[in-house]
């Protein structure tokens, strides 16, 4: 949608696609330097508190009061003054529909897909595992479950506050869904994905959204292949270690080519991201950490079914790193 104008009226300033992404990244350098990106974090935390308390309570008054002045101060943000620039832009108001809206870019993904023909793609922050098995033409070439008989369901929560030990992906139940589901797809528990679009469609797991044909699922990391040119032998998940209730892990499948029988290793992983100092150490810590408590489970194809099976030599696994040195 470039040049990208202020207004509707053509007389009104324009900017390419990347002059406007520098007014955006300089914005936020700008709010990030004057503290104003600490104020937005304040005024989401107090505005949640706000709607948890009754009018009545103790302390409501003087936090209205506060989180008045949050949005106040929020309101002088420079990515609120580029955003009130930009409000009447006729190539922004086409992002959510053109760009951002799931049905289209799913199809520009599969279209890029079924063009490239590679014979194995990994996907992060992948919410949407069950309709590209469902859909035929994708379906044909690719698959991501190891036990062809076995369908892919979402996993299904409890709806308590702060998770529940019947949820499909509490702590103690995460390794189970992950190898009992057969797909190389290791989603997040309770991920804001979920939470996201549970809140946006106002509708239950296993309900059809809005925007999409599949069911609404967390986000995380997914290996598909080439159905006519490997099978796979072994699926395992690395968990990353987390002191509350939520779950994420490494993706390991090993695949063999029909052909030539060759063994092939895919692992995929998310790391944290953002470019603060912060996010960095958590990244390095992902990679290397000995002093966390790290744990691997796999499954292995034996006979007429899959088992598990211990990882040989009982390896300790200290990160991401050396679960992929493991291989």
């Amino acid at each position: 949608f470039s040049p990208i104008f202020e207004s509707a009226d053509v007389k009104s300033k324009s900017y390419s696609a990347n002059e406007f992404m520098k007014l955006v990244r300089e914005a936020k350098l700008a709010d990030t330097a004057s503290g104003m990106a600490s104020k937005f974090s304040e005024l989401k935390g107090a505005e949640k508190m706000l709607k948890k308390l009754k009018e009545s309570a103790e302390g409501y008054s003087e936090l209205r009061e506060s989180t008045r002045k949050l949005r106040e101060e929020t309101d002088r943000s420079e990515l609120v003054k580029l955003k009130k620039q930009f409000q009447n832009s006729p190539q922004l108001q086409k992002v959510d529909g053109e760009i951002l809206s799931w049905s289209k870019r799913s199809e520009r993904i599969k279209r890029i897909v079924l063009q490239a023909r590679p014979d194995v793609i990994t996907f992060q922050e992948m919410d949407h595992v069950q309709q590209f098995l469902q859909d035929k033409d994708f379906s044909a070439r690719y698959t991501c479950m190891v036990d062809a008989a076995k369908a892919y369901k979402p996993p299904t929560y409890t709806g308590h506050k702060g998770g529940s030990p019947h949820d499909d992906l509490s702590p103690d139940k995460y390794f189970h869904h992950l190898l009992a589901s057969r797909a190389a797809f290791a989603p997040k528990s309770y991920s804001n994905a979920y939470l996201f679009r549970s809140k946006r469609d106002a509708k239950a797991p296993g309900t059809h959204t809005i925007d999409s044909i599949d069911t609404i699922d967390d986000d995380g990391c997914v290996i598909f292949w080439k159905k006519d040119t490997f099978k796979p032998v072994e699926l395992g998940f690395l968990r990353i270690p987390s002191d509350t209730e939520k779950s994420e892990a490494v993706v390991a499948l090993t695949l063999q080519h029909l052909k030539t029988d060759t063994m092939l290793n895919v692992l995929t992983a998310h790391l944290p991201s953002g470019d603060e100092h912060s996010k960095e150490l958590e990244r390095l810590a992902v990679l290397n950490n000995p002093s966390a408590n790290w744990t691997a489970r796999r499954i292995h194809f034996q006979g007429k079914d899959w088992k598990e099976v211990p990882y040989e030599d009982n390896p300790k696994f200290v990160g991401v790193t050396s679960y992929v040195k493991y291989f």
